[in-house]
């Protein structure tokens, strides 16, 4: 005889209830996962959007910069545009001075005079920038390997690194034997590390010099370039606060030295190379372009890019 096992009504009732319960909580978190994703998607639209925005916000104001520079005059201190309605301004400082245009979108132009050029090598005030910053023990090993790293020379300085060194070391490169493409290129070469490429970066270019211009010059190249002490430097930092230098009998005042004049500088004015960050940012972007220029660099070519460098 056959035996039907009948469950009691209650234990029926109560598999249907976990049932129905984890059902629901399949679909439940089926449904919270899904609105994640929507929600995920959209903050990824919004950035790319605001991406983009910022992105075409900074390409039009360099543009922009550009027509107004060409047209424009570069005095002492600064660059005057020749139409102030195309930038919200009638003027840009060139001391790296940053300068809102428009809507969310800066600007700093750079003077290379105000800076320390590497395009040839460097010297003793490139030196200095380096005792000045950290009073680093191996000086000679940075300026050495700088200089053995551009020169044409299969021959090492004293303290500098050729080929041999690199390969020693295992590294992937050797120097390059040409100018720098790129500040950046610096933590390649012997003795640089990064956190000391930070410090040193604000006052260094790749950009050709003409000379020096203290009217652009940040407090720290004037104490390199001049070799003077605290004191000469307020007081130019001073003077140049309401006012630009345009003798040497007004730098030699303000320095107490006897500065004279060489043939190989052009001193006190700027040269018509210029390192030009313009940034936009928004609620969600953040977009640079950093470019070094040379403005008026011939009648076919109105101005020259030496280095570009955007996102």
């Amino acid at each position: 005889m056959n035996r039907v096992l009948c469950l009691p009504a209650k234990t029926q009732d109560g598999s249907a209830v976990l049932l129905t319960i984890f059902l629901s909580a399949i679909i439940i978190t089926i449904g919270v996962g899904f609105n994640w994703i929507v929600k995920e998607h959209l903050k990824m639209a919004i950035v790319m959007k605001d991406k983009s925005e910022a992105m075409v916000k900074a390409i039009s104001t360099y543009e922009t910069f550009i027509y107004a520079a060409l047209s424009g005059r570069l005095l002492n201190d600064r660059l005057v545009l020749s139409d102030e309605t195309l930038l919200g301004t009638s003027q840009l400082p060139i001391n790296s001075a940053v300068v809102k245009v428009n809507n969310n979108v800066s600007i700093s132009l750079q003077d290379s005079n105000g800076r320390l050029s590497l395009s040839n090598g460097v010297d003793t005030e490139f030196a200095r920038l380096i005792y000045l910053l950290d009073k680093k023990g191996n000086i000679s090993e940075i300026t050495d390997s700088i200089n053995d790293w551009i020169d044409g020379s299969d021959i090492a300085l004293p303290n500098g690194a050729e080929a041999d060194y690199y390969r020693g070391l295992g590294k992937g490169y050797t120097p390059s034997n040409s100018a720098l493409q790129y500040t950046e290129e610096l933590l390649l070469i012997r003795g640089m590390d990064i956190e000391f490429f930070k410090r040193l970066s604000p006052f260094i270019t790749i950009l050709p010099s003409t000379g020096f211009n203290p009217n652009s010059a940040s407090p720290e190249i004037l104490k390199v370039y001049l070799n003077v002490g605290d004191d000469s430097i307020k007081a130019i930092t001073d003077y140049l606060s309401s006012s630009t230098i345009e003798s040497f009998d007004d730098l030699n005042k303000l320095t107490g030295k006897g500065l004279t004049h060489s043939l190989e500088r052009d001193y006190l004015t700027p040269s018509t190379y210029l390192d030009v960050t313009v940034q936009c940012r928004l609620d969600n972007a953040l977009y640079t372009i950093s470019a070094g220029i040379g403005l008026n660099v011939g009648d076919f070519s109105p101005y020259q890019i030496y280095y570009w460098k955007e996102g």
